[in-house]
């Protein structure tokens, strides 16, 4: 025993340096993914183009995958992907949207699809019922918690504001929790959530 000290003062500082410790490891590791974000060079964004598709193709199996492993009901990502892709230039092409393409120094690192929608629920407002809508959002995997889908809803935000609405809407899987971080860092909210009970 450290000599004038009772063992429960040995024991009471032993647990303010752990705290201490643990305290400076997690101010470190947020000072580290704010620097991380900080130096990131901005994507260049654009429209894309049919050369794009098999790139785009890849994208999609990737995110579908990974999403399987977050809930059952998706299919498996080869698929779908080609003719997700083809879902995703008509909904763009009737709702007045953009496929867009996240570039860094020429190389391909993510997309973004956005439309307007127009419903027809009689229970709520005319703004509410034409709104902007975030389909999809990717960036691929080295890249992902740096910021760079914050670029791709900037410009997915750009191109719905053209339309005239007053309202942007998202959606992602209850589980996947970091894509719902970045929604949130970006300035979405929870609108409606669906909750779903197995009967079988």
């Amino acid at each position: 025993m450290m000599e004038g000290k009772s063992n429960e003062e040995i024991a009471c500082g032993i647990a303010k340096c752990y705290v201490s410790q643990r305290i400076l490891l997690s101010h470190t590791h947020h000072r580290y993914r704010a620097e991380r974000e900080l130096h990131m060079p901005t994507p260049t964004i654009r429209i894309a183009v049919n050369a794009d598709d098999d790139r785009l193709v890849e994208a999609i199996i990737d995110q579908q995958e990974y999403e399987r492993e977050l809930h059952d009901t998706r299919l498996p990502g080869a698929q779908i992907g080609r003719s997700y892709l083809e879902y995703l230039k008509t909904k763009v092409a009737a709702g007045n949207g953009a496929l867009l393409v996240a570039e860094l120094n020429g190389a391909f690192v993510g997309y973004a699809a956005c439309w307007i929608e127009h419903d027809n629920n009689v229970a709520e407002t005319e703004d509410s019922n034409h709104f902007g809508y975030v389909a999809d959002t990717y960036i691929v995997p080295q890249l992902r918690g740096r910021g760079l889908v914050a670029s791709l809803l900037e410009s997915a935000e750009q191109c719905i504001r053209q339309n005239h609405v007053s309202r942007i809407r998202i959606a992602g899987l209850a589980n996947n929790q970091s894509a719902l971080r970045a929604y949130a860092k970006y300035g979405f909210g929870n609108y409606e959530i669906v909750m779903e009970k197995r009967l079988r």
